[in-house]
């Protein structure tokens, strides 16, 4: 299945980023990704490319990973 991309000029983290409509997955110009449940965690309604929140970009790009749910304390 080819790809139905969807790009935008991100101003939060002021680079490219490209989102596959078919497959949920987000790909930023800088070599980070994030995948459906990923950012299912990080926005409601994920539907379509648009801003991400450069304090959550930051950490994810530094630390690599996978952004998960924080456990009860």
């Amino acid at each position: 299945m080819k790809g139905k991309w969807t790009y935008i000029q991100s101003q939060s983290l002021n680079q490219r980023v490209a989102f596959d409509e078919n497959t949920g997955w987000l790909f930023c110009e800088d070599g980070t990704k994030y995948s459906p449940k990923e950012l299912a965690k990080i926005t409601q309604d994920w539907k379509e490319a648009k801003e991400l929140p450069l304090q959550v970009h930051i950490v994810k790009k530094a630390f690599g990973g996978t952004i998960v749910t924080a456990g009860k304390q």
